[in-house]
């Protein structure tokens, strides 16, 4: 009998945002704060952290809320998720994020995810490391002939606009390039108790 005694869970869903607004508020506050900050950001541009929903992001979050409702359900988990923080990301011809987890950043944080508003083609994977070095000796190109959940030591979700990808927040992951001329723009958020 097979039993599947450790699991990662990626939730991904298409959801239906008029992302033009979103887009348009985005620009703007990278213009009131052209700086911004370097977390796990190489190059473009990353917003400080916000605690609220405001006008532009309250669609987007009251349909996250019942999304990660659904996570928590599947996991069984008993204690109320809330938002916790969120920010903008813009990532230019050549920027990436270099492998990170949101879970040191606060303790109680236990859902993580990202939604994508502008994505042009080859703009980056966003990409999960499974934590197990051992894994990628075992299963090599020459001794998988097709990659599953058992021997993957990594999985990559290419964007798309209106993309929602919930994930857990100790789960490492990163981000390509944007191989693109055209930026690509997204909201990361983190939520917890």
């Amino acid at each position: 009998m097979f039993t599947n005694i450790f699991s990662y869970y990626l939730y991904m869903k298409l959801l239906n945002i008029n992302l033009s607004p979103l887009s348009k508020h985005i620009i703007q506050t990278k213009e009131k704060d052209k700086k911004g900050r370097i977390l796990s950001n190489e190059g473009g541009w990353q917003s400080k952290n916000f605690h609220k929903p405001n006008s532009y992001t309250k669609p987007l979050f009251d349909i996250l809320n019942t999304q990660v409702e659904k996570i928590k359900n599947k996991i069984n988990y008993q204690h109320t998720l809330n938002l916790q923080d969120y920010w903008y990301n813009i990532n230019y011809q050549d920027s990436f994020n270099i492998p990170h987890f949101h879970i040191g950043r606060r303790l109680e944080t236990i859902v993580s995810g990202v939604f994508y508003i502008e994505t042009p083609k080859d703009c980056g994977q966003i990409v999960f490391n499974r934590q197990d070095q051992v894994l990628g000796l075992m299963y090599d190109e020459k001794s998988v002939t097709k990659y599953n959940e058992y021997n993957s030591s990594v999985w990559g979700v290419s964007p798309q606009e209106n993309l929602c990808i919930l994930f857990p927040a100790n789960l490492e992951h990163f981000v390509k390039p944007n191989l693109n001329k055209e930026r690509r723009i997204s909201i990361s958020f983190n939520y917890g108790i």
